[in-house]
């Protein structure tokens, strides 16, 4: 079954990018990005693969590692791009151009998102010298709208779109893809010990993604640390999978042995993605006067 999704995932990719085509993948050091490229890899191959990192302030040593080991491995050209303090910068020039409170330097979540926009700014630059992007989005942060809709969602083709994170994992051991990083826990790097979990706790407590600064409560960041350690693989994609099945909270709490609260805010972020972050893009009216 396993083989026969990676099959199907490389004709995929090898429909659509032509012969005359080179492919950049943004690796992170992290699971998605390494079955990415890997995928990328064995449909193309190596020579038609470049892979590029953008290096980061307060970014774990080990997602560097990961990626000079992925680099190795596929025997592709890794460029590391220097924006350390970049995010930094973006940000302050934003809250001195924009109105009072929009835009604020001093909080941690600014200044982390900006470097997911940073990169955006890269993948931009290789997309304007002829080369195509390959998203590494999975299915789980696409109902969750767990990115940037104009950061990491942008791509001109998405290989492991359709497939829960669970499944990748699963991909990912068939290809090849380091022990190391397969157990690791999934972080954007924002910062040290940053993990996709901690950040999906707070989602939930905001029941959606958190558009604006906001301040959370004492009591609110105990219950975030109780409820990260539950927020595993396993149980979110178990949960996203009844929601998509159309089943009610309680069901779904059941099935996956979640706490209900959990089940509801999850539910809620899947409701408001499709508003905030899946929102179609690129419209335009058709015909003319």
């Amino acid at each position: 079954m396993v083989n026969t999704e990676i099959a199907r995932i490389e004709n995929f990719i090898r429909n659509y990018v032509r012969d005359d085509e080179r492919v950049v993948v943004m690796v992170s050091g992290g699971l998605d990005s390494d079955v990415t490229a890997r995928l990328c890899c064995r449909a193309l191959g190596k020579e038609k693969i470049k892979l590029c990192m953008v290096l980061q302030s307060e970014m774990e040593q080990k997602f560097e590692k990961n990626a000079d080991a992925l680099a190795r491995d596929l025997g592709v050209e890794l460029a590391k791009v220097h924006l350390e303090t970049a995010n930094r910068t973006l940000i302050g020039a934003l809250e001195e151009a924009e109105e009072p409170g929009l835009f604020r330097l001093n909080t941690l979540l600014d200044p982390a998102k900006a470097k997911c926009s940073l990169r955006s700014a890269v993948i931009s630059c290789y997309q304007d010298k002829g080369f195509l992007i390959a998203g590494t989005m999975n299915k789980t942060e696409k109902m969750l709208g767990f990115f940037l809709t104009f950061g990491d969602n942008l791509a001109n083709f998405k290989p492991l779109a359709h497939l829960y994170k669970t499944q990748v994992v699963e991909l990912g051991k068939e290809i090849g893809t380091r022990e190391e990083v397969i157990c690791q826990e999934p972080s954007a790097g924002f910062w040290e010990g940053q993990t996709d979990a901690e950040d999906l706790a707070y989602w939930v407590i905001n029941q959606g993604p958190i558009l604006t600064p906001r301040e959370f409560s004492e009591d609110e960041i105990a219950y975030a640390e109780k409820i990260t350690p539950m927020l595993t693989a396993d149980k979110v994609d178990g949960i996203l999978k009844m929601y998509e099945a159309g089943e009610n909270t309680e069901y779904a709490a059941r099935r996956t042995g979640s706490d209900i609260d959990i089940v509801r805010g999850i539910y809620h972020i899947a409701k408001k993605a499709p508003v905030y972050k899946t929102r179609e893009i690129l419209l335009e009216l058709e015909g003319g006067c």
